[in-house]
């Protein structure tokens, strides 16, 4: 985004104040600085959006390790060891840098996809004004105008800068500013603030604020000082690979200590090193030291955690987009689907904008009332929201011949027409044009308590009639109300209108305790705290009080949504855990919202809602398929230490074929498939740390048995139950093994979408462990020297005889040539898998049960507080 040049100091004296600024003028402003530009931005370049989503925490660690590995490599090529570099670091030893590309390469398609939409938009509601130029009315963009330009304004218009009235008079609607829904009158030598509607007159006005230095700037550009909204799934996650980062640390300092001193002392004992001699002055002893600390490193690692998590998000999000529903942030999607509370405005979500006349209560004949309002009506090019109601039921005549139009008084509160006989029409508020003492105005009240306003029309003292006119609730509204409501979520109706109306239109929705309405006028923001939690309805919001009421449910633990469209709403969306915005709305409000709802139909938030629940509770399940392997590792590095050769079995290769299919294939599949959209209970991480925990003890002890199997009986001199060539083999297929038991007790029940996220795994399984066996099944390193054989062709090749011919694989072969492998492995499935099944059902109800014992706790002791400051209150 080009930046706009800093203001400095020039002589603003205009040569003709009548005729506008003169070419010479706008070229000094523009180059002072004083044109209709921000020189702050709203949205990340994207430079900023790459550079996030590449240097993650995650990210940095993985690519620590790679780093490591190419010095390693350089200092073995640099030493002419090119040799150990071919047998040891193969282009597998890599293969870990995938996760870490795709999950870059999601998190920023996904925000450059946002903004792009969102840039659509802006070029969509972009407000254009007539301006005069050396005497010459030209329209210009709103980034055109320059400080002191005269603008010509009209019903129908935007003010897009600060203005002051010159000459005329205009009624302007400044909801979108302060939430005022009244029109305000504007003379000589008022302000206009940047953002208001022209709704009635005709007007000319100086621009005196351009650019950051108007109302509406200032406002959004102190929004962009506040954070942005978390993530509790990030953050949880986050957590997550902080303590598994210092586990990474503990292990790798266990690995190299153990292996130094195994080398130092037992470095001629060729069993434990593959038939070779090492000492701590052979390259080839601390490649083997580097490579085995980098594959636990790695190992613990769950790096395909966030990629997952992030490409369920994404694929939810394109979903909602089809739904017309702009989800702007990876994450919004779950911030919303977490919240209990939601603050709503009456206008726009409740209500559609506009007015229906329900009643007529006439004093007179009829067919004169449709008369009279047809002629008055016939005077208005531009009708607002009253107006449209009243021409909706009678039309308009423009043929009636009048001597005069009255316009709107937000002073007098009416309009009206002179006819060419003097005779004076009046449309407006009954306080107004009848006496207090006429006994009709008490309709007014009787009115306003059901939601509904009332508008007399008077014809010189006599009383026409009453108009009987309502506010159109969204036919979704009610729907929409009642899914929040059976979801447990509270429901706040924030609006600057009059809050008895208001409080009928929330009731008429079905938005529980309606009747607890309250006024906020001058009320301090130092008492809000107090009115929170106890009221339903707020009238009177000012946008600083907005603010003060999210923060005052935050203070009580509640996760807060808002919706909101204008500019007077922005410091709340800011505020709140989530926020919703509208494609009608200013360009502000969207900047910070989470989400647009690009038709501006509030129901879209039951699917919105919806989407989030299941993604994260298929999250996780994910994630504990990711854990599993990160714990198993853990205690693995442990568990062998006193085991002769029982860490190095372990290589970065063992675990790949558990990532491709358990791991990568199945949690993709369960984390789209179409799991519980009902609330969550408790937080992410206790949900899945003991389920975690037992399924990486499950893993562990799918890897130990294979090396146990082999090093007990070999210490006391018998034959091995497992072969040395088949240990790596046996390592892979019961690690995988393990996996599938956790992955099909995450499936059950076990039918439809479930049971087609298990099956599916069977596929690249099967593809990889007999495409390359040396690999996937052997746990071997993959280098340059599978692809090229000693004649130098690729057909000769290891890889290519492997990819054709698995069967023929010295892998696979000394695998099945062993009938004790398959015992071992019926075994281990016919126990771990009852086993693992009735203890993880045990756990999910004593999870439950606990949370469940908290919610009760929690809920007592805010019956006793609200009662405490109930007493308080009434002395």
């Amino acid at each position: 985004m080009k930046r706009v040049k800093e203001r400095m100091e020039i002589d603003r004296h205009m040569k003709d104040m009548n005729n506008g600024l003169n070419d010479d003028e706008v070229s000094l402003r523009i180059q002072g600085g004083y044109q209709n530009k921000s020189n702050k931005k709203l949205e990340k370049s994207t430079g900023e959006i790459i550079f996030h989503n590449t240097f993650t925490f995650f990210n940095i660690i993985l690519l620590s390790i790679a780093l490591s590995f190419l010095i390693f490599i350089i200092l073995l090529l640099s030493m002419g060891r090119g040799d150990v570099v071919d047998s040891h670091f193969g282009f597998s030893k890599f293969g870990f840098l995938i996760p870490a590309i795709m999950n870059t390469c999601v998190g920023t398609y996904q925000e450059i996809s946002s903004r792009k939409t969102i840039r659509k938009l802006r070029i969509v509601t972009k407000a254009k004004s007539r301006v005069i130029r050396m005497g010459k009315e030209i329209e210009l963009n709103s980034e055109d105008i320059v400080i002191d330009d005269l603008v010509i304004l009209a019903p129908g218009e935007m003010a897009t800068a600060d203005l002051k009235v010159l000459s005329g008079m205009v009624y302007v609607d400044e909801s979108m500013l302060t939430g005022e829904a009244d029109y305000i009158l504007k003379k000589e030598g008022d302000t206009i603030l940047g953002g208001s509607s022209i709704m009635v007159g005709d007007a000319k006005a100086q621009v005196i604020e351009v650019g950051d230095e108007t109302y509406s700037s200032k406002l959004a550009l102190k929004v962009k000082s506040e954070a942005s909204h978390s993530s509790e799934l990030m953050k949880d996650i986050d957590k997550i690979m902080k303590v598994l980062t210092i586990f990474l640390g503990v292990v790798a300092i266990v690995i190299f200590v153990t292996l130094i001193i195994r080398v130092k002392f037992q470095g001629s004992d060729r069993a434990i090193w593959d038939n070779m001699e090492l000492s701590l002055s052979n390259p080839v002893a601390w490649a083997r030291i580097m490579i085995t600390a980098g594959s636990y490193g790695v190992s613990i690692i769950p790096s395909g955690l966030v990629l997952t998590t992030s490409v369920t998000m994404m694929i939810s999000i394109a979903s909602l987009t089809k739904k017309q529903t702009l989800v702007q942030e990876l994450y919004s999607l779950e911030n919303l689907s977490r919240a209990d509370t939601i603050c709503l405005d009456k206008t726009g979500t409740l209500t559609d904008g506009t007015m229906i006349l329900e009643d007529v209560k006439a004093y007179c004949h009829l067919e004169d009332v449709v008369y009279h309002v047809q002629n008055l009506l016939g005077t208005s090019e531009n009708k607002n929201s009253t107006a449209m109601a009243l021409f909706n039921k009678f039309g308009e005549n423009k043929d009636c011949k009048i001597k005069e139009i009255i316009p709107f008084s937000s002073q007098y509160k009416y309009s009206g027409i002179v006819y060419e006989n003097d005779d004076r029409l009046f449309l407006g508020a009954p306080e107004y044009l009848l006496s207090k003492e006429d006994s009709r105005i008490s309709i007014v009240d009787r009115m306003a308590k059901q939601g509904k306003r009332v508008i007399a029309l008077k014809l010189n003292d006599d009383l026409l009639c009453f108009f009987i006119i309502r506010d159109h609730i969204r036919e979704s509204a009610k729907g929409t109300l009642n899914f929040f409501r059976e979801n447990n979520v509270n429901v706040k109706v924030i609006s600057g209108d009059n809050p008895v109306t208001v409080s009928k239109i929330a009731s008429d929705c079905g938005i529980s305790n309606s009747d607890k309405y309250i006024s906020l006028e001058g009320v301090s923001l130092e008492d809000i705290d107090n009115y929170a939690e106890e009221y339903t309805v707020f009238g009177r919001v000012s946008p600083e009080q907005k603010e003060a009421l999210v923060m005052a449910l935050q203070k009580k633990n509640h996760k807060v949504a808002m919706t909101g469209d204008g500019v007077n709403d922005i410091l709340a969306l800011r505020r709140a855990d989530s926020s919703i915005s509208f494609a009608n709305a200013t360009e502000a409000a969207k900047s910070v919202s989470d989400v647009i709802l690009l038709d501006n139909d509030f129901s879209h938030l039951k699917e919105v809602v919806g989407e989030g629940r299941r993604v994260i509770n298929n999250v996780q399940k994910t994630a504990i398929l990711f854990l599993m392997k990160s714990i198993a590792i853990i205690l693995l590095a442990f568990f062998t230490i006193p085991l002769a050769k029982g860490q190095m079995w372990f290589t970065i290769e063992s675990s790949y074929l558990l990532e491709a299919t358990v791991i990568g294939t199945g949690g993709f599949f369960i984390s789209i498939s179409e799991g519980s959209r009902e609330p969550f209970k408790g937080s992410f991480i206790r949900n899945i740390n003991m389920k975690a925990i037992l399924a990486g003890l499950l893993a562990a002890i799918a890897i130990v048995i294979p090396i146990v199997c082999y090093t007990i009986p070999t210490y006391f001199h018998k034959a091995p139950i497992i072969k040395a060539e088949n240990i790596r083999t046996m390592i892979t297929v019961l690690l995988t093994m393990a996996g599938y038991v956790v992955l099909l007790t995450l499936c059950l029940p076990f039918k439809g979408q479930q049971a087609f996220a298990f099956l599916i795994t069977l596929v690249p399984g099967l593809i990889l462990a007999f495409a390359l066996p040396t690999s996937y099944i052997g746990g071997n390193s993959t280098g340059a020297d599978m692809f090229i054989s000693k004649e130098g062709s690729l057909y000769n090749s290891q890889f290519f005889h492997e990819l054709f011919q698995p069967w023929n694989a010295s892998v696979i072969q000394n695998f099945t040539s062993d009938f004790k492998n398959y015992i071992v492995l019926g075994l281990f499935f016919i126990i771990m898998f009852p086993v693992f099944g009735q203890l993880f059902k045990a756990l999910d109800i004593y999870i439950n049960n606990s949370y469940d014992k908290e919610l009760t706790k929690e809920q007592i002791q805010m019956t006793r507080d609200n009662l405490f400051h109930r007493q308080k209150e009434n002395g």
